[in-house]
């Protein structure tokens, strides 16, 4: 109980301001948890997948229930089109590019949550001296407790502003580390079937699909 309202006091004195930050921040660190859990589960997929086409030629992850990139590219690609190895390369290509904004996920949201919680502390400091500045200009500089809230406010928010932000930019880093991981792993995983024979892997779809 102490604790809560110790809280509360916190988010008080640094205004309205103060709960936009915690809001923005709850946002942010749900999305980092969510990317990260999410994130985990295609690179575990992905290398799966990766070491499954290079030790068995008969092997093709959509054909196995797996959702790595690679199994999403072979789901999207228009086989009726693929003639050629050249044609299989292009329609990779093309699908790859749809792909990767759904790998990626949240990160662009996230780095965007990341920049925008200094600016929001940097608003709370302009609303605290604003607030400061009334004051003076109501009662001069005899209410020093009136004074101090706006100075603590414009210091609080700007605090937490960047006291948030710094670990959420490093964790977006890490993230998009991984996906970087991610993404060599599909890269490699695509030569290997680019290797692979194409009517055996037009049949091995087509049975995937029956």
């Amino acid at each position: 109980m102490n604790i809560q309202h110790e809280f509360l006091s916190l988010m008080n004195s640094g205004g309205p301001i103060m709960w936009v930050i915690f809001f923005v921040a709850c946002i942010a660190m749900a999305l980092v948890i969510w990317e990260a859990l999410r994130g985990q589960t295609l690179i575990k997929n992905a290398r799966h997948d990766y070491h499954k086409l290079r030790s068995d030629n008969n092997y093709l992850p959509i054909a196995n229930g797996s959702t790595s990139p690679v199994a999403q590219l072979l789901a999207a690609t228009h086989w009726p089109e693929v003639q050629s190895k050249e044609d299989m390369a292009r329609e990779f290509n093309i699908h790859l590019a749809e792909i990767t904004p759904r790998v990626e996920g949240s990160l662009a949201t996230i780095a965007i949550l990341a920049t925008l919680l200094p600016m929001l502390g940097l608003l709370g400091t302009v609303t605290g001296m604003i607030n400061v500045f009334e004051v003076i200009a109501l009662h001069g500089s005899g209410k020093p407790d009136e004074m101090a809230d706006g100075i603590s406010q414009a210091l609080l928010t700007t605090a937490s502003g960047l006291i948030i932000a710094i670990p959420v930019i490093f964790l977006h880093h890490l993230l998009s580390r991984r996906i970087n991981v991610l993404m060599a792993t599909t890269h490699q995983a695509i030569q290997l079937l680019l290797h692979r024979d194409i009517t055996a892997l037009k049949k091995a779809k087509h049975h995937a699909n029956g």
